[in-house]
């Protein structure tokens, strides 16, 4: 899984309307109420805590690999140390499974601990600069045919970066933005364009 071949993104480590292909899906049955289950019975409490605690486990797994180096790997130690149900919990876990791994959500409210589940997802983007005496183009590329991540930020404009392992193949925890919006921008001198293609699931953990 996450065996793209092209660029992962803006790899954060070294340094619009979805078009017609795209599909941001968020049809799948909830499975219940978030954070029933808390002590507090504080779905907003409950929440919040599992939040924190996957997203802490994801900064302590930077520039590890997780299990066998899957990014199912990665994220089901994430919610399973939070006390979170993974998404063997909604089903059986096969190498080609669309997995669920808690409340659909839509990317309007995508928020930092969440899930991101891929499928056939790819984008491109170019930022053109004007400048004075010539105009310089920039072209991105990136894909995840079948992949999970990690929500770290919700960035604005359809970008988010993600905590995310085996993308591309092999590597480790690593933070990457990833971008589910297409159109046009432009700031001053530069002008980006982003189109978004696939198909992707935004979960909220739930507890156990």
């Amino acid at each position: 899984m996450g065996n793209g071949q092209t660029p992962p993104g803006i790899d954060l480590d070294t340094r619009g309307t979805i078009d017609d292909g795209t599909l941001g899906l968020n049809e799948s049955p909830p499975p219940g109420p978030i954070g029933l289950d808390a002590k507090n019975n504080s779905a907003k409490g409950a929440t919040a805590s599992i939040s924190e605690r996957i997203l802490a486990y994801a900064r302590r797994k930077r520039g590890d690999h997780v299990g066998n180096g899957q990014c199912y790997a990665f994220a089901d130690g994430a919610l399973s140390q939070a006390d979170a149900r993974s998404a063997r919990d909604y089903g059986d876990i096969t190498p080609d499974a669309d997995y669920v791994w808690g409340t659909s959500v839509t990317l309007a409210d995508l928020q930092p601990g969440d899930v991101i589940q891929f499928r056939n997802y790819s984008y491109e983007r170019q930022i053109v600069t004007e400048r004075s005496d010539e105009t310089v183009t920039r072209d991105e590329a990136g894909d995840r045919p079948h992949h999970t991540a990690i929500v770290q930020s919700v960035d604005g404009n359809g970008a988010v970066t993600v905590w995310e392992q085996n993308a591309p193949d092999g590597s480790p925890v690593t933070r990457t933005q990833l971008f589910f919006t297409s159109g046009t921008t432009t700031h001053g001198n530069q002008r980006t364009t982003i189109r978004v293609h696939g198909t992707f699931w935004f979960y909220r953990p739930v507890a156990r």
